[in-house]
């Protein structure tokens, strides 16, 4: 698989987060429960795209199911706001049923052998306009913010 680069611009997300273990079927569970308080959220900036915000604390992941807002405006009890850095980020297509081997692909095989490294900021999934939950072979994208192996060792 190649591994695309693209630069993404700062994003505000305004979502539900838990804090779990990567994979945990608590995840899955979440986003029900988020999309049904999607219409609460005020200015959003991509109809119909929502984002899983991935963020590494020392023992646990913060998972965050989200979507971008142009701007905060009022955050939803029980919903918090975050801003997600411009990066660098290597994209993959994964299908819904095959996220777990994907990151499993991705950061054990696929990142090693290329010219980037992950930087630390947080992962996201990007659930975008054609995804549908109902159909397991529906894509989904997986970005990792990275910068290039050699910037990497001079930075």
């Amino acid at each position: 698989m190649d591994i695309e680069i693209i630069e993404r611009p700062a994003i505000t997300a305004v979502g539900m987060s838990i804090r779990t273990k990567p994979m945990s079927p608590e995840i899955p569970a979440l986003w029900p429960k988020f999309v049904a308080r999607i219409p609460e959220i005020q200015n959003q900036s991509e109809p119909r795209v929502t984002y899983g915000v991935m963020r590494d604390e020392k023992d646990a992941l913060l998972y965050t199911a989200a979507v971008a807002v142009s701007a905060p405006g009022h955050v939803p009890q029980g919903m918090e706001s975050l801003i997600i850095p411009a990066s660098e980020y290597a994209v993959f297509r994964y299908p819904l049923s095959g996220l777990a081997k994907g990151f499993g692909e991705i950061f054990n095989r696929l990142l090693p052998t290329s010219d980037y490294v992950q930087v630390s900021a947080p992962y996201l999934e990007r659930y975008d306009e054609s995804f549908n939950p109902h159909d397991s072979s529906s894509a989904v994208q997986i970005c990792i913010p990275v910068r290039r192996r050699s910037q990497a060792v001079n930075a």
